[in-house]
């Protein structure tokens, strides 16, 4: 994200006009929003959804899902 030079500009003479010990802070956080982001980018290209595959067998074929096959009809 590009930042304009006179925003930049702005930004750089209110930080030199806080006290040090401020200015301190303001360094520890940016440092923290960089931080932050180095994590977000690899959690986002690290993360997966690779699930383990456990085949127990084949499927019959003449295996029925309906609720007749599973359940029976009893009369309904």
């Amino acid at each position: 994200m590009a930042t304009p030079m006179h925003s930049t500009q702005a930004l750089i003479e209110k930080i030199q006009s806080l006290p040090t010990d401020r200015i301190a802070e303001v360094e520890d956080f940016v440092d923290f929003l960089k931080q932050r982001a180095r994590q977000r980018k690899t959690a986002t290209s690290k993360q997966s959804l690779d699930f383990p595959v456990m085949s127990v067998a084949t499927w019959p074929n003449d295996l029925g899902l309906s609720r007749e096959d599973m359940y029976g009809d009893d009369g309904r």
